[in-house]
């Protein structure tokens, strides 16, 4: 019986190992371009729906990690694949790149950055892709760094992707991230001027989420017009009505960069409503609190985005 029982368990055992193998052997990434050599390994992979992702776009100079050098960053947020591979013994890192980089030119991407050895920075290993999932693996000098980003307009959804590629201890490692961004919903996250009306009276602010501006930037983008429409036929509405134009973020980065960055997007948002609607600015007053009001957990990508918001405050 004991040993029948054993048997069963062994049987069970090996199905799921065979089940689990299988899954990793087909994931493959959301474009052909970023697929791995022939030769290469797939030791990890995971997909998520929805993600907020920092790609790296420019030196990494500061201490902290990623964190630390979000201004060297674009957020983008999407459905996010990432795959780690092995890649043979005797691969080179610089054909390696140069096939990848290859790879996506021929199919429509641009690369918006390239580095390779120190000039990728003198921190860069630690805030990298690849050390942030598997520091053992991509734990090595800057000399045997190599790494690019690289973006494709598509109608479905810009593609983002980052590729690593470190020579280290355990052999060549590539870290493959893609990202296809979601394009966002105006519709279901636009406020009209009666609703907000309802939020000024009964709570005394009201959150917006349809004012939108590019990572690190405080140009208010064309998307944000419906919100911004809405804001000037409320001030219409209610001539003796102030308001506070608060800017709020997420964690990523020091706490003093994003004081001055939502301090930045709010003057911007009070700038839009002068210039372009005729509100008047001596009835809005912008003001940065950063992350020091968060409504949900920064610890999760769904929290960072509820974060992010442009808050209306009576005055």
């Amino acid at each position: 019986m004991i040993i029948s029982s054993l048997r069963s368990f062994s049987l069970l055992y090996l199905f799921a190992a065979m089940v689990a193998t299988s899954a990793l052997a087909q994931e493959t990434p959301p474009t052909p371009a970023v697929a791995a050599p022939a030769t290469a390994r797939m030791v990890a992979s995971e997909r998520q729906d929805f993600a907020t992702y920092p790609l790296i776009v420019d030196r990494i100079a500061q201490r902290g990690g990623i964190n630390g050098n979000i201004s060297a960053t674009r957020t983008v947020e999407g459905a996010l694949t990432r795959i780690t591979y092995e890649l043979a013994d005797n691969a080179q890192i610089d054909e390696a790149a140069a096939e990848y980089a290859q790879r996506l030119g021929r199919a429509g991407f641009d690369i918006v950055y390239e580095c390779e050895a120190s000039d990728c920075g003198p921190t860069f290993v630690r805030a990298s892709p690849g050390y942030r999932l598997d520091a053992e693996r991509f734990r090595t000098s800057d000399d045997n760094q190599r790494y690019l980003a690289a973006r494709k307009a598509d109608s479905g959804g810009d593609i983002y992707v980052g590729v690593q590629i470190a020579a280290g201890r355990t052999g060549v490692a590539v870290q493959v991230d893609t990202l296809r961004v979601k394009p966002r919903e105006i519709g279901a996250i636009s406020v009209n001027a009666a609703q907000m009306a309802n939020d000024l009276d009964t709570q005394g602010r009201v959150a917006l989420y349809g004012i939108f501006f590019n990572t690190d930037s405080t140009e208010v983008k064309p998307e944000s017009r419906p919100t911004l429409s809405e804001i000037a036929k409320l001030m219409a509405e209610r001539p003796s009505l102030k308001l506070l134009v608060v800017g709020h973020t997420d964690s990523r980065g020091t706490f003093d960069y994003n004081i001055d960055l939502s301090q930045r997007r709010a003057e911007a948002v009070v700038g839009a409503l002068a210039t372009r609607y005729g509100v008047q600015r001596n009835r809005l007053k912008p003001w940065g609190v950063g992350y020091a009001v968060p409504r949900a957990s920064n610890n999760s990508d769904v929290g960072k985005s509820q974060n992010r918001r442009v808050e209306l405050v009576v005055w």
